[in-house]
């Protein structure tokens, strides 16, 4: 086991066992959202979808797949009292409930003209995707809609250079994160400590980082994130190297992010924390890492990763990375998920 960090352990657990949301119904047993939303289900024991109602007369369609819930959607008239309970299903198969049923009633009011005829449509709703196709030319629309996971396949990241865990292992956790950024210093110190007591240990996780250079205000994070590549060529036979760079890299964030120059100091930081730092300025000079960062910037932009740090547990983006249930979450779908290919048709 590689340890990253091993300070400041009791209050990155406390923060990552704080209080939770409620759970999404996504991603739990079917009848779990019959509960939630008080839905009248006609669907037979075992079948994988079938169609409910709810109080107010909406229909909707629930499928599943593995042991959980899916996905949820239907077609309707979206006139107003329709808007309302298609937000309030929304707000229960996401979890968020109240705090969102608001936000998408009045999102569905004010767009449902401007894509009336523009074919089917996604938007995000914190890691889940609301699917809309509207038809008509006039107010009340016909709209068939859908909400599910949002979901990153898993050939879409690229192979990370550092990890720790198993090459194996059945969770993958990826960290995107930019090391200018104050946040991802707060996740360094505070969080992942949390995540290696809890998580890693297990040997059935790993933890993968990525570079996310966020440029602007934090003009020095692209050659940070360069100089840990070179630190890491510098030290090829310690697998530590790497973590140890990044953490001084955080732990000294205001020493360097104002610096005209940052080569020196960044050169010069492997020495104060035990690692060599030969070739580290004739790296950073040739930019030799340069291209790697930028590739790897582009990626998450592709992916939608906006902000840092952003987290994913496999496919799933998390809705908090500092809590330890959002991470168990996660882990939970993939396998509700896979319990249909894992185990096969019941008898």
């Amino acid at each position: 086991m590689i340890t990253r960090r091993l300070s400041t352990l009791v209050l990155a657990s406390a923060l990552l066992l704080a209080p939770s949301w409620a759970a999404a119904q996504i991603g739990l047993p079917l009848v779990e959202m019959v509960a939630a939303a008080a839905l009248q289900l006609d669907t037979a024991e075992g079948e994988a979808a079938g169609l409910a109602r709810t109080e107010a007369g909406t229909e909707l369609r629930l499928e599943q797949r593995g042991s959980a819930l899916a996905r949820i959607g239907g077609e309707a008239l979206f006139d107003a009292a329709t808007i309302d309970d298609v937000a309030r299903l929304v707000g229960a198969a996401t979890g968020y409930f109240e705090a969102i049923e608001g936000p998408v009633a009045g999102y569905l009011r004010e767009n449902l003209q401007a894509l009336a005829g523009i074919g089917p449509f996604a938007v995000g709703v914190e890691g889940f995707r609301l699917s809309l196709d509207v038809r008509g030319s006039d107010a009340p629309y016909q709209v068939t809609w859908s909400v599910s996971l949002a979901e990153v396949p898993e050939d879409a990241f690229l192979p990370a250079r550092h990890a720790i865990g198993p090459d194996d292992a059945r969770f993958v956790i990826r960290e995107f994160s930019d090391l200018q950024c104050p946040f991802c210093a707060r996740f360094a110190e505070q969080v992942f400590p949390a995540l290696e007591a809890t998580l890693l240990v297990r040997g059935d996780v790993r933890f993968e980082y990525h570079h996310l250079v966020l440029g602007g205000r934090f003009a020095n994070s692209g050659l940070a994130a360069e100089a840990s590549e070179c630190v890491a060529d510098a030290n090829p036979d310690d697998p530590r190297a790497f973590w140890t760079y990044l953490d001084a890299l955080f732990d000294r964030q205001q020493a360097w992010s104002a610096l005209g120059d940052p080569v020196p100091f960044f050169a010069r930081l492997p020495l104060e924390v035990g690692l060599s730092n030969e070739g580290v300025g004739a790296c950073l000079d040739a930019r030799t890492h340069l291209a790697e960062v930028q590739a790897a910037t582009v990626r998450a932009g592709e992916l939608g990763v906006r902000g840092t740090p952003t987290v994913f547990v496999g496919p799933y983006q998390l809705r908090d990375f500092s809590r330890l249930e959002s991470y168990l979450e996660a882990m939970a779908w993939i396998e509700a998920f896979a319990e249909d290919t894992e185990t096969g048709p019941a008898d």
